[in-house]
C-alpha cells in the first residue's frame, strides 16, 4: 500500500516537473508566444544559457511519469495523456521551429551569379550589400528571412564575413563571427525588443544582433564581433556595381530530394509571409517588447543609424535626399559624410579621412572627383542600413536625428530643427 502511494506521488511529481519546465520552455523560447503574453528579457536570456537544461528536464521528467503509468498504472489516464502530448508538443515545436525551421548557414549558404538570380528577384528590389577586394555578395530580404544567417567556410574574399538578419527590426548586418580572435558558431535563438537574438554555441550565452556583443561581457565591451561595412541597393543598382558579383538565395528542397525539409521549409515560409509582411506594412507591432517609445518618425520609417564611441546619429533617406544628397557632419569626434546615390540607389555614410569638406562623392566613396583608389573614403562600419526607427531609438534611446554639423545644437535646419527633440530614456 505505501509503495503504492510512492510510485503515486513520483509520477504526479514528475508528470508535474515535466510540465512546467516545457511550459518554461515554451513560453521563453517559442517566438510566437511573445505575440500572446509577455516574456520578460532575463526569462529568456536564461532559458537561451539552459536549453539543453530545459529539454531534458521537461522530457525527462514526462518519461518518468510515463513509466510509471505504464509500469504500474499510476495516475489517471486522460490527465497523463493528455499532459504528456501537451508536453512532447510545447518542446517539439520549439526546438523545430528553432533548429529546423531556422536552421542557419552560417557556414553552408549558396551564392547564385546575376544570370541566375534575375529570375528570383525583381530589379527594384532591396538587397544588403557586404563587398570586399572586388568580391561582392547581395542579400535580398525574402530570402534571407528564413535562415537569419548567411555565410560559407571560405568567407569574402578569405574574411570571414557573415550575415545576419532579423525580420521584425527589418536589419541585415554583416559580421566577423569571432570574438578574441575565436570564431564562433553561431544559432538563431529567439528575438526580444523586436531584434534577433543569437546563441554563441560555443559559451552557451546570447548574442543582440544590433550590438554584436554577448550578454555576459555588456554592450560597451571590447570583446564583440567586428562589424563589417553592410549597405542596402537595389537589385539593379548592385548589379550596375558589381556586374561579376553573387546573391544569396534560400530556395526550398525539392520534394523528391527530401520531403521531410520540403514541408517545413514550406510551412515556415507561410508564417512569415502571414507575419512579416503586415508588420513591415503597417505601424503595428507584432510582438510589442519595446521599452522605449519615440515620435521624432512614424514607428516603422527606414533610417541608417550608425555610432562612432557613445555617439550615435540616424538619418531618413528623406533628409539626405532633400540636403543636395550630401551631408558633412561630426559623429564622436570623426568626420563623417552621408550621400545618397541616385545611379546605385544606396546611401552611403563614410569616415572623411580627407581633411576637407565634401562637395561630392560617389558610390566608391571618391571624393570631390579624385577617382585614386588609395584616396577611397572607407565606409563606416556600424552603419545600421534601413532597419526600423522604432528599433534602432529603442536599442539607441540617446541617438540624434538628421545631424547636420557637429551635434545636434548645429543642426537646425528647418527640417532638422522639428526632429531634434530629445529622446526619451531607454
Amino acid at each position: 500500500m505505501m509503495g503504492s502511494m510512492i510510485i503515486e506521488c513520483l509520477h504526479w511529481l514528475t508528470l508535474a516537473v515535466g510540465t512546467f519546465f516545457a511550459y518554461i520552455y515554451f513560453r521563453d523560447l517559442g517566438d510566437v508566444t511573445q505575440a500572446l503574453m509577455h516574456v520578460e528579457r532575463k526569462n529568456m536570456m536564461r532559458a537561451i544559457r539552459q536549453e539543453p537544461r530545459l529539454i531534458t528536464a521537461a522530457l525527462g521528467g514526462t518519461g518518468v511519469a510515463a513509466l510509471l503509468h505504464v509500469w504500474s498504472d499510476a495516475g489517471v489516464d486522460w490527465v497523463f495523456y493528455s499532459l504528456a502530448c501537451a508536453n512532447v508538443v510545447m518542446v517539439g515545436f520549439v526546438w523545430g521551429w528553432l533548429h529546423i525551421g531556422l536552421r542557419n548557414q552560417q557556414d553552408h549558404a549558396t551564392f547564385y551569379s546575376i544570370e541566375e538570380a534575375d529570375h528570383w528577384v525583381r530589379p527594384e528590389e532591396s538587397v544588403i550589400v557586404i563587398d570586399h577586394q572586388g568580391e561582392a555578395r547581395a542579400h535580398p530580404d525574402y530570402h534571407i528571412k528564413r535562415p537569419h544567417l548567411a555565410g560559407t567556410p571560405e568567407g569574402l574574399a578569405g574574411e570571414n564575413v557573415i550575415m545576419t538578419y532579423c525580420c521584425m527590426t527589418h536589419l541585415g548586418h554583416a559580421y566577423k563571427p569571432e570574438i578574441d580572435h575565436k570564431k564562433l558558431d553561431l544559432e538563431v535563438l529567439a528575438q526580444h525588443g523586436n531584434n534577433l537574438i543569437m546563441k554563441d554555441m560555443t559559451t552557451g550565452e546570447p548574442i543582440q544582433q544590433v550590438y554584436g556583443t554577448r550578454e555576459c561581457d555588456g554592450r560597451y565591451s571590447d570583446k564583440k564581433m567586428q562589424e563589417w561595412p553592410t549597405y542596402r541597393m537595389t537589385y539593379r543598382g548592385f548589379k550596375r556595381a558589381f556586374p561579376e558579383g553573387k546573391v544569396f538565395l534560400n530556395k526550398i528542397p525539392q520534394f523528391t530530394r527530401n520531403p521531410f525539409l520540403w514541408l517545413v521549409d514550406n510551412i515556415v515560409e507561410q508564417v512569415f509571409l502571414w507575419g512579416t509582411i503586415p508588420h513591415d506594412r503597417t505601424e503595428k507591432l507584432l510582438f510589442n517588447t519595446m521599452d522605449v517609445e519615440d515620435s521624432r518618425l512614424r514607428r516603422k520609417e527606414y533610417v541608417w543609424g550608425f555610432n562612432v564611441g557613445r555617439d550615435c546619429v540616424a538619418y531618413t533617406e528623406s533628409f539626405i535626399r532633400d540636403n543636395g544628397n550630401l551631408i558633412n557632419t561630426e559623429v564622436g569626434g570623426r568626420d563623417i559624410v552621408v550621400a545618397y546615390d541616385a545611379q546605385m540607389e544606396s546611401i552611403g555614410v563614410y569616415y572623411n579621412t580627407s581633411g576637407q569638406a565634401a562637395s561630392s562623392i560617389d558610390f566608391w566613396g571618391n571624393l570631390n572627383g579624385d577617382e585614386n583608389p588609395q584616396n577611397r573614403l572607407p565606409r563606416v562600419e556600424t552603419v545600421k542600413a534601413g532597419l526600423y526607427w522604432c528599433v534602432w531609438v529603442n536599442y539607441f534611446s540617446d541617438t540624434d536625428l538628421n545631424r547636420v554639423g557637429a551635434s545636434a545644437a548645429d543642426s537646425m535646419s528647418p527640417t532638422a530643427s522639428r526632429q531634434s527633440a530629445s529622446c526619451t530614456a531607454g
